[in-house]
């Protein structure tokens, strides 16, 4: 009975004659390569647990009542962007923008990204997705400006922002490129 009242599965208030509790819901996060669900031996992950057996990954994805889909790099794994429901930014996606952008993207603005507010582009409210190519670093300055209208932006490739002012002046800005490979640089002699 104390199971069924922290996962919900409790009686409701048409079984028990208007005796009814709500408990506490649990969410179990298992991550499963496409791949592997088509048949693949690579192991899923079970959080908080580590790597699980391609079999038992399949098992309990196909007993999953909802799937919540993230895109991931396919050599790094880091996360890129995940379904339309997720308005949370993923820690690993959030620290992907921080270091692509470095600094507040509003044109002029040289305040760290890490102080800064990840935004959506394209309003999420409006079908912007959680993805590399719709986020941005804004301080909390130029995040107030564009969400009360001021200030709008585009993202029409992930990392280049078109900002366009009050009097309808666009300015582009782009992030650094990352430094270059010690590898990429002739050697001094």
């Amino acid at each position: 009975m104390f199971a069924d009242v922290l996962t919900s599965s409790g009686p409701s208030a048409d079984q028990a004659g208007g005796a009814s509790y709500q408990g506490v819901q649990a969410k179990v996060f298992v991550t499963v390569p496409v791949m592997t669900l088509l048949g693949g031996d690579v192991p899923g992950e079970l959080e908080g647990y580590g790597p699980i057996n391609p079999d038992l990954a399949r098992k309990l994805a196909g007993h999953a009542p909802s799937f919540t889909r993230i895109l991931t790099h396919p050599f790094t794994g880091a996360r890129l962007g995940a379904d339309a429901t997720t308005y949370r930014v993923p820690k690993d996606l959030r620290d992907s923008i921080r270091v692509r952008d470095r600094t507040c993207r509003h044109p002029g603005c040289n305040r760290l990204a890490v102080f800064c507010e990840l935004d959506h582009t394209k309003p999420w409210a409006n079908g912007g997705k959680t993805s590399y190519g719709n986020l941005a670093a804004l301080c909390k300055r130029h995040h107030r400006l564009k969400s009360e209208g001021y200030w709008h932006y585009r993202q029409p490739e992930p990392g280049t922002i078109i900002a366009i002012s009050p009097a309808g002046e666009t300015y582009i800005t782009r992030p650094d490129p990352p430094p270059a490979s010690p590898l990429d640089d002739p050697p001094p002699f």
